[in-house]
C-alpha cells in the first residue's frame, strides 16, 4: 500500500513539474501499441485478398492504407517521442532545482545534520546511477500504457478464434476447450512467475547499486578531487598517486566487481528463465493455432492474424511485468527525493522587528549541544556586547569561538538559556530582521565563480561607487581595476575560461569588502586576515576598525594582535567562558589571556 502511494505521488510530483509530459506519454504509449497492429491487419488482409484472387485495384488500395497509415503512425510516434523526450529533460531540469532550492532554503543546522547530509549524498548516487527516477517513471508508465493497451488489442482480434471448432465431443485432445483452458493457464502461470522473478531481479539490483555505491563513493570522490588543479600541487608532491589508486580503483576493480558479478549472473540467470518459459508458453500458442489451421478453421491470412496477435500478448505481458519489477529498484530512489522535499525546518520565528538603530546583543546562561554530540560546545555563556563596542573573542581550536557566532546569527538554537537582542528573545524576532543585522565573514567563506561585482553585491543591483569603496576598505581596489574586466571579471575559471586566478589572501579581502557592502549594524570577522601577511593585516585593521566606528564589530582571531583594536576581549576555554576584559586588564590577571599572548609574543622577540 505504502509503495502504492508512494507511486502515485510521484505522478503527481511529475504532473505539477511539468504538466505536458503525462499527456505525451499517453500519445506516445497508444502509438507505440497501436502500430504493430497495423502491419499485422493490412498483412493478414492483402494475404486473404491474395488467396481469393482479389482485383489489382482493391489490393492496391489496402497496400496503399497500409503504407499510409503506417506513414501517420511513423510521424506521430517520432513528433511525440521528441516531445516526450523534450518534456522529460524539463522535468529533470525542473527536479533539479526543486532540491536546489529546497538546499539554499533550509536552515542551515539541517545542513549540517550528518542524516540529512547522508540522505542528500544517496539523492545524487541515485541520479548519477539512474539519471532521475522521475524520467524513469515516465518511461515505465510509457512501456506499462502501451503494454496493456497491446494486450487489449491482441484479445479483442484473438476473441474470434476461440469459438472455432470446439466441441466437448471433439476427435482430438486439441479440438477440445480443455486445450484452450491449457493455454490461458500457462499463460497465467507465466505472468506469475515473471513478476515474481522481476520484482526479485530488480530488488536484488537494488541492494547491489546501494552496496556499490559505498564503493563508488570513494571513487568519484577522488575523481572530483582530480578535477580541481588546487590538489594537483600535493598529489604529485608527496607521491600519492599510489595510495589513491589502491584506495579507490583497487578496491572498485576487486570488491565492486566481485558484487556486479553475482548480480550480472543472477540477473542472466533470471532472464533466461524468463526467456525459456516464454518459449514454451509461445510455443503451445502456435500449436494451439497451428492445429486449428490445419483442420481448415481459418484460411492463412487470419493464421498471420491470430499468430501476430498471440505473440503481442506475450509482448504486452512481458512489458507490463517489467515495468512492476522496475518499482523495486524505482520507489527507494524516489523516496529520496521526497524526503529531502519534505523536510520541514525546526526553528520558529517571531513577528517583531528591530526597526532601531542601536543593538545590545546579551548571552543569557547560553548552554550548546550539536545534535548527536556527547559534549557541550558552549557551557553556561553570559556575555553582553554593548551597542557600538569592538569585541574580541579569542581561545584556542575547538574552545566554542564560532559555535558562539552561529548562535548569535541563529543558525542554532540555544540547547539551554537563551540570547538577548536589545532585551527581547532573539526567537521573537523575524528571519528577516536577524539576517538584516549581521555582515559576517567566516573563516570557510565562499567566493563564486561569478563576476567579481555580482561576488561583492550579492545581487543584480549593485552601486557601483559604494562597492569601490568598500573594496578600497579592504585594500584591494587596486587589484579590481587593474583586471581585465576590473568589477565584471569573472574570478577563477570555472565558468569563464578568461576568469581570473586569485589567491587566498585576495579572496579574503574580497570577502571583507563583500561584508562592508551589506552595512549591516554588526560585523562579524571570523579569522578575516588570517591569509594575509603581517604588513597586509594591520593594513586592514588600520583601515578596517576606522570603517566599522560607529557599528558594532565582533573580532575572531587566533593572532591575538588584533586584539590591540578591540575595546574588550572575551575568552573562551573548553567551551567555556574564562575571561573578559580589556587587553591591559586581561594581562594584568595572568590568566588564559596572558598565557596565549606570551605565546605567541615570545616568537616576536
Amino acid at each position: 500500500m505504502k509503495k502504492i502511494k508512494t507511486i502515485f505521488s510521484a505522478f503527481k510530483e511529475m504532473h505539477r513539474l511539468e504538466k505536458r509530459l503525462i499527456p505525451t506519454c499517453v500519445v506516445v504509449a497508444v502509438v507505440m501499441a497501436v502500430m504493430p497492429f497495423v502491419n499485422i491487419w493490412f498483412t493478414s488482409k492483402i494475404i486473404d485478398l491474395l488467396d481469393t484472387g482479389a482485383e489489382a485495384k482493391e489490393l492496391i488500395i489496402y497496400i496503399a492504407s497500409a503504407i499510409g497509415l503506417n506513414l501517420v503512425l511513423f510521424f506521430l510516434n517520432n513528433f511525440f517521442g521528441d516531445m516526450f523526450y523534450m518534456f522529460r529533460s524539463l522535468m529533470y531540469n525542473k527536479e533539479l532545482q526543486s532540491i536546489s532550492k529546497k538546499l539554499f532554503e533550509a536552515e542551515y543546522q539541517r545542513l549540517e545534520d550528518g542524516d540529512f547530509k547522508e540522505l542528500v549524498h544517496k539523492h545524487s548516487e541515485a541520479q548519477d546511477r539512474v539519471f532521475s527516477s522521475f524520467v524513469q517513471f515516465g518511461w515505465m508508465m510509457r512501456d506499462f500504457i502501451s503494454g496493456m493497451i497491446t494486450l487489449v488489442i491482441s484479445v479483442i482480434i484473438i476473441i474470434p478464434l476461440f469459438k472455432i471448432g470446439f466441441t466437448k465431443t471433439g476427435d482430438t485432445y486439441f479440438e477440445k476447450p480443455v486445450f484452450l483452458l491449457t493455454i490461458f493457464c500457462s499463460i497465467a502461470v507465466m505472468v506469475v512467475i515473471i513478476l515474481v522473478v522481476a520484482l526479485k531481479m530488480n530488488k536484488a539490483w537494488f541492494k547491489a547499486s546501494d552496496e556499490y555505491s559505498r564503493l563508488d563513493r570513494m571513487f568519484y570522490y577522488f575523481l572530483n578531487m582530480f578535477s580541481d588543479y588546487n590538489t594537483g600541487k600535493e598529489i604529485r608532491l608527496y607521491k600519492e598517486q599510489n595510495l589513491i589508486e589502491h584506495t579507490a580503483t583497487d578496491i572498485l576493480l576487486t570488491d565492486g566487481e566481485k558484487l556486479l558479478k553475482k548480480v550480472s549472473l543472477n540477473s542472466a540467470k533470471s532472464s533466461s528463465f524468463i526467456a525459456i518459459l516464454g518459449a514454451v508458453v509461445g510455443f503451445g500458442i502456435y500449436l494451439f493455432i497451428g492445429v486449428k489451421g490445419l483442420y481448415g478453421l481459418f484460411g492463412i491470412g487470419s493464421l498471420v492474424l491470430y499468430c501476430g496477435s498471440f505473440m503481442q500478448i506475450i509482448n504486452g505481458i512481458m512489458k507490463m511485468a517489467a515495468t512492476f519489477g522496475k518499482t523495486e529498484e524505482m520507489v527507494p530512489l524516489v523516496n529520496y527525493y521526497f524526503d529531502i522535499i519534505n523536510t520541514k525546518d525546526e526553528m520558529t520565528y517571531g513577528s517583531k522587528e528591530l526597526d532601531s538603530d542601536k543593538f545590545e546583543i546579551e548571552f543569557k546562561n547560553v548552554s550548546f549541544r550539536y545534535p548527536g554530540a556527547e559534549n557541550d560546545s558552549l557551557k553556561n555563556i553570559n556575555i553582553k556586547i554593548n551597542n557600538g563596542e569592538h569585541l574580541a573573542v579569542v581561545g584556542r581550536n575547538g574552545s566554542g569561538k564560532t559555535t558562539f557566532i552561529k548562535l548569535m546569527c541563529r543558525l542554532y538554537d540555544v540547547t539551554e538559556g537563551e540570547i538577548r537582542i536589545n532585551g527581547i528573545n532573539i526567537k521573537d524576532y523575524t528571519e528577516n530582521s536577524i539576517n538584516r543585522l549581521y555582515s559576517v565573514v567566516f573563516q570557510d567563506f565562499q567566493m563564486f565563480s561569478l563576476p567579481l561585482s555580482d561576488n561583492i553585491c550579492a545581487g543584480k543591483n549593485c552601486d557601483r561607487e559604494k562597492m569601490l569603496d568598500c573594496l578600497e576598505q579592504a585594500n584591494i581596489k587596486e587589484r579590481v581595476l587593474n583586471m581585465p574586466e576590473q568589477e565584471q571579471t569573472y574570478l577563477y575559471k570555472n565558468v569563464d575560461k578568461s576568469g581570473v586566478e586569485i589567491s587566498g589572501g585576495e579572496a579574503q579581502k574580497l570577502a571583507l569588502a563583500r561584508a562592508l557592502y551589506k552595512d549591516s549594524p554588526v560585523v562579524i570577522l571570523d579569522e578575516p586576515t588570517a591569509a594575509l601577511d603581517p604588513v597586509a593585516e594591520n593594513e586592514i585593521y588600520n583601515r578596517f576598525n576606522s570603517f566599522v566606528e560607529n557599528k558594532t564589530a565582533i573580532y575572531i582571531s587566533h593572532r591575538l594582535s588584533s586584539c590591540v583594536f578591540c575595546s574588550r576581549i572575551a575568552v573562551f576555554d573548553n567551551a567555556e567562558l574564562v575571561e573578559k576584559g580589556t587587553h591591559t586588564q586581561l594581562l594584568e590577571n595572568n590568566g588564559k589571556y596572558s598565557e596565549l599572548w606570551n605565546a605567541q609574543a615570545q616568537y616576536y622577540i
